[in-house]
């Protein structure tokens, strides 16, 4: 296995991508949108990447986000806020993309991705813009990993019925 020292940072133009290995079939397009997009996102200000790079600047693992919202009138209230559940769509940020190199998994890279990220959610943007939840599109294979990182699988009756499943995480549950 390579070496597995690397540092999380906000990724930048020169960062070596072009050698990210995706693993299965089904994370190919993780691989293409670091590969043909990310970088192009981010200069547009659509999308914000943040990448685990070792020390030659080789990105083996990353995280995307962006804005999103959503629906809860489906089981989860909000006790501290009664009138926003009144609500349809209350704010979130999404995490677009989380994925790590197939040679360097079972390191804790993308627990410790997910673990930056929500701590730029909660510090930058909740505490200046107002957004409560973090959200993401989990494939079935990996809701076992957002489980363990505090995530709730949304209950609604499409949910389980489609091959990303919406998972949330409270915000407030971490304080």
């Amino acid at each position: 296995m390579p070496d597995s020292s690397y540092f999380i940072r906000k990724l930048e133009s020169t960062d070596s991508v072009q050698r990210f290995k995706a693993g299965k079939e089904s994370f190919v397009p993780l691989k293409t949108f670091l590969k043909k997009q990310a970088k192009q996102f981010q200069q547009s200000n659509l999308a914000q990447t943040y990448v685990a790079v070792t020390s030659e600047k080789i990105v083996i693992g990353y995280i995307t986000l962006t804005c999103s919202e959503i629906d809860l009138k489906e089981g989860y209230e909000l006790s501290d806020c009664i009138t926003a559940n009144n609500y349809e769509f209350l704010p979130a940020v999404k995490i677009a993309r989380l994925a790590v190199d197939s040679r360097y998994r079972k390191n804790g890279i993308g627990v410790n991705l997910l673990e930056y990220a929500v701590a730029i959610i909660k510090d930058k943007v909740a505490e200046n813009v107002g957004c409560r939840f973090v959200v993401t599109d989990a494939k079935t294979e990996a809701i076992g990993f957002y489980k363990n990182q505090g995530f709730t699988l949304l209950d609604s009756e499409d949910n389980g019925t489609i091959e990303h499943h919406l998972m949330f995480l409270d915000l407030t549950a971490l304080r």
